[in-house]
């Protein structure tokens, strides 16, 4: 058995090598935090799901579930969920169960078990501080992510160096909770620098307003809004977007889930990445079927990209990103859109001026040749009459 807080070494020495393709298609869960539609795990599990697909030697029957009383911090809607899931397939049981997601992966922990006890599950797109590494069970692997809060922040104030404020946009729900403190902590090296606004306290038509009224050098940092003050639940990228229409700052997140259109950029999160190492976890151990606890190396952030179109909103120069920055959705020149137009022109225009040129020439010539005709006659009559 691998320790539970194994890291680094080879991950391939851990699984044999997956069986033949078996008749049976392999029965894999989904288990969802929140719902199927909450960035940034939606997009993982959309990635996961296709990456899963596209390595299994195995037909797959993939079923999704959602954890909805993740939302509130009752814990006892939680009891009727395990016993529906087990109710569920108690005729036959999956052959892994994949969590996607820190309250999914903290559900399963607390009752773990109850909860398929002998199935093997796999926990990801899940902060390696969401998970109890400690009450990991003999049948549980993990691939976590590690999201550096400080360096998220330190970039947001070497591309926009005047900024005085940030505003961190956090929920009400257990899980953005936790990041609240766990964020605050992260950024306490630079409360003398530059000061910070929580969110958890406002609705969020409360926070479009305060958006809509930030003084200049401010910015924001969009971690979570699952769970508003009013308790409202947000799903998807719609409260995002409605922020970014009205904000007076720019928009700051930690996760490739959130960049696109909204987002300045920075490092962030690459959701192919962890669900590329989650499918080769998750084909391995459906392939020995065994006792396979341990830990894969967390995925942190990436190279970091940016927004061209969001830099030019902002007016953040390109000389003040991290070097090897990459900046995506920059708008063609008229050469880069028109180009086989403009060549085209500018052979016709080419063609055009050669034609008049040798027009010139020939004319020029015949004038030439004119002039030549009466002088020569001259010249032979005096010839002539010399003689």
């Amino acid at each position: 058995m691998v320790h539970p807080n194994w890291v680094g070494g080879d991950r391939t020495s851990l699984f044999a090598a997956p069986e033949p393709a078996a008749a049976n298609a392999k029965r894999v869960v989904l288990l969802h935090s929140f719902g199927q539609d909450f960035k940034p795990w939606s997009e993982y599990a959309k990635s996961i799901r296709s990456e899963l697909q596209r390595q299994s030697p195995w037909q797959l029957d993939i079923t999704d579930h959602s954890l909805v009383s993740a939302r509130s911090r009752n814990a006892d809607p939680e009891v009727p969920f395990v016993a529906y899931l087990n109710a569920l397939f108690a005729e036959q049981q999956p052959d892994l169960i994949v969590c996607i997601g820190a309250p999914a992966a903290v559900f399963v922990q607390r009752h773990r078990p109850q909860l398929f006890a002998n199935i093997p599950m796999v926990f990801t797109a899940v902060e390696e501080r969401r998970v109890q590494f400690s009450a990991l069970s003999k049948n549980d692997a993990v691939v976590p992510v590690r999201i550096d809060y400080l360096a998220a922040i330190e970039n947001i104030l070497q591309v926009l160096p005047d900024t005085e404020n940030v505003t961190v946009v956090v929920g009400t729900s257990p899980n953005e909770q936790f990041w609240r403190e766990e964020i605050g902590k992260a950024v306490k090296p630079l409360t003398n620098r530059v000061s910070f606004t929580w969110t958890n306290n406002l609705s969020f038509d409360d926070l479009l307003k305060h958006a809509a009224a930030l003084p200049p050098h401010s910015a924001i940092f969009w971690e979570l809004m699952i769970v508003d003050a009013a308790g409202v639940m947000h799903e998807g990228n719609t409260a995002l977007a409605r922020l970014h229409a009205v904000s007076k700052a720019p928009i700051f997140s930690y996760d490739e889930s959130f960049f696109g259109r909204e987002i300045v950029g920075g490092p962030l999160l690459a959701v192919l990445d962890s669900s590329r190492q989650t499918a080769a976890v998750a084909v391995r151990v459906l392939g020995v079927r065994r006792p396979v606890t341990s830990k894969s190396h967390p995925c942190r952030f990436s190279t970091p990209k940016f927004d061209w179109r969001e830099m030019q909103r902002w007016r953040i120069s390109e000389s003040r990103l991290p070097p090897g920055s990459e900046v995506l959705f920059r708008e063609p020149t008229a050469w880069e859109r028109y180009r086989w137009q403009i060549t085209s022109i500018l052979l016709v225009l080419l063609g055009l001026v050669c034609m008049i040129t040798w027009l010139l020439v020939e004319r020029f010539w015949a004038a030439q040749g004119r002039d030549a005709l009466p002088q020569a006659l001259a010249a032979g009559d005096a010839s002539q009459s010399r003689c």
